[in-house]
């Protein structure tokens, strides 16, 4: 039986909440500097907020937290796998940011400190750093994934990896969008993947045909109705695209 990601975490004796509780002290604890004053990571990356580049028109880092929902609890209530990850992006984009507008590298008791504590949390839960127009993500390495993304165009590339990200779960509409994108892009290559594994081929076509991604199945008016996919759960079709 295939165990779950949690429990391939617990065997490992990972505990996700003290890396938490340790990415959580390092970002938000204060620092007594040379002049002696106390800074925390967060408080320094506030006060240079205003010249980040992804602020968007966010006037702080209050008001840009409060703009995207970004708050994070010392002892969360309803901690899981995506909350930690979670917070490694938000520390990880916020801290580079602070060093690129300051040119900080090494600089107040060295900042990045946080950033090689964050990889190392990332790599011991499994995941990989994946980034898009300057962005940072954390996805679940996928050896598959990996494989398609190094052969596939670039503008197909991001989406299969970004697409084990835990915020694309339940996310139909941009899982087609990918899935769409790859079958576009392998259509003009029936003949080789033919000549690999016929069965192969013509198995996953049918997926990319039947399920409601390059025509519309759910439509009980239209020529190209499934009436078994219609009927699937969005749990059901998520699994789908998933094996796809």
């Amino acid at each position: 039986m295939r165990r779950n990601f949690a429990a391939v975490l617990k065997d490992a004796k990972i505990n996700i909440k003290d890396e938490y509780s340790r990415l959580y002290a390092i970002f938000y604890d204060k620092y007594l500097t040379d002049n002696g004053s106390n800074f925390s990571i967060y408080d320094l990356i506030e006060a240079s907020f205003s010249s980040f580049w992804f602020r968007g028109t966010c006037v702080s880092l209050e008001d840009f937290n409060e703009t995207y929902d970004f708050f994070f609890e010392e002892q969360p209530q309803n901690f899981n796998i995506d909350y930690l990850v979670s917070f490694c992006e938000y520390v990880y984009n916020l801290t580079m940011g602070y060093m690129n507008c300051n040119n900080a590298y090494g600089s107040f008791f060295n900042v990045q400190k946080i950033l090689e504590q964050v990889s190392r949390v990332i790599d011991k839960i499994g995941y990989m750093q994946s980034s898009e127009e300057g962005l940072i993500i954390f996805v679940e390495k996928n050896q598959a994934a990996i494989s398609v993304a190094e052969i596939v165009p670039k503008e197909i590339s991001y989406k299969m990896i970004s697409y084990n990200h835990h915020t694309y779960r339940g996310d139909l509409e941009n899982k087609r969008e990918t899935l769409v994108k790859l079958a576009y892009y392998l259509e003009p290559k029936e003949s080789v993947l033919s000549g690999m594994d016929n069965q192969f081929k013509n198995d996953l076509f049918y997926l990319f045909n039947n399920l409601g991604l390059r025509h519309n199945n759910l439509d009980s008016e239209g020529k190209k109705y499934k009436e078994f996919v219609a009927k699937m759960s969005r749990e059901e079709l998520e699994h789908w695209y998933d094996e796809m």
